[in-house]
């Protein structure tokens, strides 16, 4: 049996590093921020895109959700999407950190919108007869995985009934131990693997 491309301590020391990294520069905290309601505020935000768009922390993530996909029971066998535009670094990093332990990981996009000219597209990419395992930054936050997971089934992609996100945004005293592994936009069926929760960064919902 080939050995797992992450060990164990390997993944302790990314998952340490990426904490840090999100606790200090993609938080931001005791802030007033408007909201997507008027007259509401914000009081913290999550900026994963920070580290996102930082190679060593896009290696890190990309490190760990390999590391966590291959003890799944689907393994390494399938592609990745998303909805544009906070799962399009993990489509483009994931597939390259998999090459360097020498596997070929497909990816596409979602377009939020249909473009309006040419193909009039949905999808950015060349999909295959893979089961799709969506990938996003946070999960319990928006509809985001809601919205690629039904333009998914609209075009008859398979979707896997695992999905990743870097923080899903669920409190162990807030939240039944379901919510902890799903998004409530998806259904059941489909399991959220997630690196952090709330709780990790003494955050408590509501905010955003």
């Amino acid at each position: 049996m080939r050995p797992f491309r992450v060990n164990d301590q390997q993944y302790c020391e990314l998952k340490a590093w990426v904490h840090q990294y999100i606790d200090t520069k993609c938080i931001v905290r005791n802030t007033k921020m408007p909201s997507k309601e008027p007259g509401r505020y914000y009081t913290w935000m999550f900026y994963l895109r920070r580290g996102l768009f930082n190679y060593k922390f896009q290696s890190a993530v990309s490190q760990m959700f390999l590391y966590q996909m291959e003890r799944q029971d689907i393994m390494l066998d399938f592609q990745l999407s998303g909805l544009e535009t906070a799962a399009t670094p993990l489509l483009v990093g994931i597939p390259l950190i998999a090459s360097v332990y020498g596997d070929s990981i497909n990816a596409f996009v979602v377009r939020k919108d249909r473009k309006q000219y040419g193909l009039l597209n949905t999808i950015e990419g060349i999909p295959n007869a893979k089961l799709t395992v969506m990938v996003d930054d946070l999960c319990n936050s928006s509809m985001s995985l809601n919205r690629c997971f039904n333009e998914l089934v609209d075009l008859n992609i398979p979707v896997a009934s695992k999905a990743f996100t870097i923080v899903n945004k669920s409190n162990r005293d807030v939240h039944d131990e379901q919510r902890h592994h799903s998004d409530m936009y998806l259904p059941s069926s489909v399991e959220v693997i997630s690196l952090f929760t709330l709780d990790d960064f003494n955050l408590n919902n509501p905010s955003h």
